[in-house]
């Protein structure tokens, strides 16, 4: 799981990759990101996030989010996103992997 607070642009998404590259190195067919206190998210961000979705769907998976913020999902729906994620009202069902 990864805990996502604060920005996520083009000044913060380069220690954000940094951060999940570890996660990279295996096979991860599901990857929870924590979205509950990020409060901005820009292309850069979707990019990073993108970058998780791409490893985990190469590995027969999905990502998931939850405790989104509504502007946050609001940009993620824009996106066209939501289509690529599992989206998660809280942790708990997060962690049952139930929508």
């Amino acid at each position: 799981m990864i805990v996502v607070s604060g920005r996520l642009d083009a000044a913060t998404a380069p220690l954000f990759d940094a951060q999940a590259a570890p996660l990279f190195a295996e096979p991860q067919s599901r990857i929870l990101l924590d979205l509950s206190g990020l409060k901005y998210v820009a292309s850069a961000g979707l990019r990073s996030i993108i970058q998780i979705i791409k490893h985990t769907s190469r590995c027969g998976g999905r990502t998931g989010i939850f405790a989104v913020p509504a502007p946050i999902l609001e940009i993620i729906e824009i996106s066209g996103f939501q289509h690529l994620l599992d989206i998660y009202p809280d942790r708990e069902t997060a962690l049952n992997g139930t929508p």
